[in-house]
Order: C-alpha cells, then structure tokens, then sequence
C-alpha cells in the first residue's frame, strides 16, 4: 500500500487536542495530536527530517513464544498491550527495562487467557502504572487473579476504556473499537487502532470472526495487522482483510507450538493479497518504526509457511487417555452444556451460559463435546 503525502514546506502549526475526543481516526483526513515538548521549538525553523523524528514511533512484538507481548514506545511514553504467557514473567520484564521503561502510561490486557496476561503481574510489581484496562468479561484463573492482585497491592483498579476514546501517548494515539464483550474469551479480545498522523496500526488480541464482523464499520485502510490469534484459521478473515488493505500482516506465534500455529488457511490468504508476513518464530522479536508517513521494519520478509504441531510422547498420551476415558465412561464428571456450542462448562453459572435458553447437563462423554470452556477450566 503506497500513500500519496503531501510534505510541510514552510510552516508547522503544533495543536493541542485533549484526549476526550470521541471522533473515530478512520474518518479524520487530518488526525489531531496532543504534543507534549520540554523545549521552545521555532516552528518556523523545522525541517522535514526533523519533523519526521517528532513523530516517530517505535511498535516492539516481543518474542515470547505462542503468546501476545506488544510494547508501543513513542518518546518517554510507553503503552503496553499484553505481557506473554506465566513462563515470560523475567524475559518481559527483562526486555521492558532495556528498553529503559520506568513508567507506562496505559497497561492494556486484551483478554482473560493466561498467554496474553500471564507476565502482566510481574510487570505491574516492577513497573509504575498509570492506567490498566482490560476487556468487558469475567475470568476466574489464576493467571488472572495474579494480574488483577498485583494491581490491587499497587492501588490500582482495572478499567474497561471508553469505545472509540482517544487515549494519547505523545502525538499517536489508540482508540479501543469494541468493549462490549463476546460469547468467548477470545471473542472479548478489545480491538485496537493506533494511529500515529497518517500511520494505522491494528491490534487485534485473539478476535475471531464474530468481533471482527461486529468492528467492520469503524475499520479502514491500515499499514500494518497484528494478525489474530496467533495466525489461527478463526480470526483475519477475507472480510477483514479486504476492507483494511494491510501492507505488513504480523504473527506473533512460536516456533512448534501445539496448536499448528499459523493456520494453512490463514496463511493462504495472506499470501493470496500479497500482504508482506513478519513473524516471531522466525525473527524473533520484531521493531517496526511508525514515522507518521509510513511504518518499516529491519525484519526480514517471513514465509507463508503453515506451523507444524508438535506433540511430544506426554501430550499424545493425555489425548489418548482423556480419549479412552470419555469412549469407556470412566469420566463421571458431570458438566454443562448447549446443544449447539462447542464446548463443556464445570458451572452451570458460567458467564458464558448466561443468554442460553437451553441448557443440558451430564457425562463429558454425554455433551459430545471435546472443548473445557476457558473461563470454566482457567485455560
């Protein structure tokens, strides 16, 4: 995607807008920004390079495997969104302290599953915070109560953000596009728009095909896609992809994981449109620099390889056995369920039964379904 723009010639006018706004970025041809400056600049006297260094950016994908770790640096300014899985809890704060972070300014959880939050109570015990948000649902692991007790020791209580307010770092800003939760963990992930002038970043969580049908008015032409769930064959769909043109598509997916991340299905597509793939597996972690006229990366092009699950003997032999179990009745767990949905609740209170006319009861074997709930079953 090649943007035609229009380059500052003489004078530089600086606005400062509050954050308050509630106008949604794909629709402003020219984006507002709160510029926050330590010295007198002469506006007049600003050249073009210098200008461009105002709005530089830079968007980390931290490799921490098959899970989420995005640090958006933007001067002084940090915006955190996600923090790995429990087993990332040195390396995140490790990597957050070399890149000389004392305070972040919004700590962002798109989701309640221990591979998006699990080093988030490690950084919030090492970091200071300002703000910490979180999606619209209900979560019951102790991935999660780690993260919410860790903020409570600090004095802080998680919010969920306003829909399509403007939550300012320097001169970028993001916008969350959805609040309003989802039937699934991972339908609730909160969507992300960063925009820095004329640069649009998506960040996506583990948004499935629902939530992207649900964003798809407010959703416009973007240089760069956090591809969905680990490059899982349930998010990025055509329809998103097509409407939002991305010139760079990144996968933040680990090198043999269990789940055959990123999807055939998933890479087809990105192939198909040409999109240029970036992915830790492959490059480690990943910096893109946002200048405000165009994003770049030093990371080599990835492949439009699919992952190969890898099991090792100890995965295969839980399958069988859990196989076995239901096939000979020997699971006499009795647990909850619909007739159309995929998965098994332990609670017949779950949040994620609650708008179900109908709910069944009995054996894992009985329900016919192969899925633990998340919410239920902490996975």
């Amino acid at each position: 995607m090649h943007k035609k723009i229009t380059k500052f010639k003489s004078l530089l006018t600086l606005l400062l807008v509050s954050t308050s706004l509630f106008l949604n970025g794909c629709n402003n041809t020219e984006n507002p920004k709160q510029v926050t400056s330590k010295e007198n600049i002469e506006s007049e006297s600003i050249s073009n390079s210098q200008v461009s260094s105002l709005n530089n950016a830079e968007i980390h994908f931290i490799d921490t495997g098959n899970s989420d770790a995005i640090l958006i640096k933007e001067g002084e300014t940090f915006t955190l969104i996600d923090g790995g899985d429990n087993d990332d809890e040195a390396s995140m704060v490790r990597y957050l302290n070399n890149q000389g972070v004392k305070n972040i300014k919004y700590l962002i959880s798109t989701h309640a599953h221990a591979d998006h939050l699990g080093g988030l109570d490690a950084v919030v015990k090492n970091f200071a915070v300002e703000n910490a948000f979180v999606s619209n649902g209900s979560a019951d692991s102790k991935s999660y109560r780690d993260f919410i007790n860790a903020l409570s020791d600090k004095g802080l209580s998680p919010s969920v953000p306003l829909e399509n307010n403007k939550f300012f770092l320097e001169n970028s800003y993001f916008e969350v596009l959805n609040t309003n939760g989802g039937s699934t963990t991972n339908e609730q992930s909160l969507v992300l728009l960063f925009t820095n002038k004329n640069d649009k970043i998506l960040f996506t969580g583990d948004a499935e095909a629902g939530t992207e049908k649900e964003i798809m008015p407010k959703l416009c032409d973007i240089d760069l896609l956090k591809v969905g769930h680990h490059g899982s064959r349930s998010s990025s769909t055509d329809e998103l992809l097509q409407k939002t043109t991305p010139e760079y598509a990144v996968i933040q997916v680990g090198k043999g994981n269990s789940y055959g991340h990123p999807h055939k299905e998933t890479m087809d597509k990105l192939k198909r449109l040409g999109i240029e793939v970036h992915r830790n597996d492959e490059c480690s972690d990943i910096i893109f620099i946002s200048t405000g006229d165009g994003v770049s990366t030093n990371c080599k092009a990835g492949s439009y390889t699919p992952g190969k699950r890898e099991s090792s003997n100890s995965d295969i032999q839980n399958n069988d056995q859990q196989i076995n179990n239901q096939q000979s009745g020997q699971n006499d767990e009795i647990v909850y369920y619909t007739p159309k949905g995929k998965s098994y609740h332990s609670r017949r209170d779950c949040s994620a039964l609650i708008r179900s006319k109908t709910i069944l009861s009995g054996t894992i074997k009985e329900s016919n379904k192969l899925d633990p709930c998340d919410r239920c079953y902490g996975k």
